[in-house]
């Protein structure tokens, strides 16, 4: 079972699901988009089973209906991971909504900043505790400078299953920060294609890099993610293949657990 725990759609339809940009880097949703059909044509193509639509925070801020509908049509391909304005008005009710939304498996704790953000603020606290009381996954959006902040949440809440974005936008030739946060057996990492490709670039292959994070977090806590259609500089197919190619230097069990078991443990299909 091939599952990409990473990936993001967007409405071909879009009187219906109109785009909302949150005002990030980069213009991707307008210049190469896909929307929930054309993904699941790509993953049938490519081999891959199931996915996971992450709110893309760039195309559509908050508004997660896109996410929600592409899941809630494909139940058996896809599951969504919403996302709330922990700073806006009725966080709380707002996550709630979505958490019971069919299709909504997890919510995607968006939180990037150069100096310390929401995470450390306890008045967001119940946002997690909520999470959890759904019994949804959680995904954390960080920078590596942010691993401090994110270590307070994640000892707070140690029965709370939690994936790190990106693996924190690590770097790959030290990731040493990144490694000191597999004490949190809670927390797992989504490795994602420009991890993939930072490491690639840095030692000629990435299976170095997954060797290494596999021994400080062990296989069962990491996940294959393409990033699609936010990465859009190659075929779908050429990613799914790098995916594979960067786990390829693990054992067959812990391949499994990379590229899909781990993602089928924590998120919900079908």
């Amino acid at each position: 079972m091939l599952v990409d725990a990473h990936t993001h759609v967007v409405a071909a339809d879009q009187e219906a699901f109109p785009l909302c940009p949150a005002g990030l880097p980069g213009d991707w949703y307008t210049e190469s988009p896909c929307s929930a059909a054309g993904l699941l044509a790509e993953m049938d193509n490519a081999g891959v089973d199931r996915a996971v639509l992450v709110q893309p925070v760039g195309a559509y801020s908050f508004d997660n209906r896109y996410a929600a509908a592409g899941a809630l049509a494909n139940p058996d391909r896809f599951t969504a991971a919403c996302c709330v304005d922990p700073c806006g008005e009725s966080p709380a009710l707002e996550l709630q909504r979505w958490l019971d939304h069919a299709g909504v498996g997890g919510v995607r704790f968006f939180a990037l900043s150069e100096e310390r953000s929401w995470l450390s603020d306890p008045e967001t606290f119940g946002l997690w505790e909520q999470a959890g009381a759904s019994g949804a996954h959680v995904i954390v959006t960080v920078f590596e400078s942010q691993f401090d902040e994110l270590a307070g949440v994640l000892g707070r809440f140690r029965d709370l299953a939690v994936s790190l974005d990106h693996c924190g936008f690590c770097d790959v030739a030290r990731p040493e920060r990144l490694a000191g946060l597999a004490r949190f057996e809670n927390l797992h990492l989504k490795v994602t294609t420009n991890v993939i490709d930072a490491a690639v670039a840095a030692a000629g292959t990435a299976r170095h890099f997954v060797r290494r994070l596999a021994g400080a977090f062990g296989a069962d806590r990491l996940m294959w993610g393409s990033d699609y259609c936010q990465t859009h500089d190659r075929p779908y197919g050429d990613l799914v293949r790098g995916g594979i190619d960067a786990f390829a230097g693990l054992g067959g069990a812990q391949q499994d657990a990379c590229l899909g078991g781990t993602a089928l443990r924590l998120w919900p299909f079908g």
